[in-house]
């Protein structure tokens, strides 16, 4: 009896052997593995210490300059490595209207084309009404003094998008010339950025879509061509 059960407890014994060796090859667990995870997690730490640094630096570095389209778009990219997509987003467009279409603004510009639509897309809605009315949009009037839909198209001259857009634009009011209001803004103009707020214009071109109560219904970034430009004008004329 006492043979019977030694050879079995002698089974047992290499079999569990056997499926820990296993356990270890699909799943190891040991000190090797432990230091290399402690290691990762170093470097991540490491990594975060870095950006965090070089963030305090430029914005340092812009207290001393506010107006330096270059430190903004290396913010905006330092931001955007740190997952600060709204910090990032502000600075990207701070670059673009500082720039004046240095490769700094153009730089920005792309930056700002490539990041989701939620962060980028005009204000929309009702309370775009409220905008229209504060800064006199809506006001012209067509036959029979009806209010007309205004398209604004904001643009700079140095952004190639634009230039493309603005053909089709043109095309477009040879259609729609006596029935909307075609309103172009500058960027680079000092006097456009109360316009470019209110409406939170990131990348350009943008262009808003206002129908005759001054409400943004509908909106294109980039150059999207003529066939989406009367699409959209087609909503606002509705």
């Amino acid at each position: 009896m006492f043979l019977q059960d030694s050879k079995s407890q002698m089974k047992v014994s290499t079999a569990l052997a056997l499926v820990m060796a296993i356990a270890m090859v699909s799943h190891p667990t040991s000190g090797h593995s432990v230091a290399a995870a402690k290691s990762n997690v170093a470097k991540s730490s490491s990594v975060k210490v870095v950006a965090t640094a070089s963030i305090k630096d430029l914005e340092a570095k812009l207290a001393a300059n506010p107006k330096s389209a270059e430190t903004h778009l290396a913010l905006g990219q330092a931001y955007l490595k740190g997952k600060n997509t709204l910090k990032a987003r502000e600075h990207f467009r701070a670059a673009v209207r500082l720039g004046h279409g240095s490769p700094s603004a153009q730089k920005a510009n792309l930056a700002l084309m490539s990041m989701p639509s939620q962060m980028i897309k005009p204000k929309t809605g009702p309370q775009t009404r409220m905008i229209a009315a504060m800064l006199g949009l809506g006001r012209t009037r067509g036959m029979g003094g009806a209010a007309l839909p205004t398209v604004i198209d904001f643009y700079a001259d140095w952004c190639q998008p634009c230039k493309q857009l603005d053909t089709a634009l043109a095309k477009v009011k040879t259609t729609y010339g006596e029935k909307v209001t075609f309103m172009r803004v500058d960027v680079d103009d000092p006097n456009s950025q109360p316009l470019m707020d209110q409406y939170e214009v990131s990348p350009i071109p943008t262009v808003v879509f206002l129908n005759p109560e001054g409400e943004v219904v509908s909106y294109s970034i980039g150059f999207t061509g003529e066939s989406s430009i009367s699409s959209s004008i087609n909503k606002i004329l509705k």
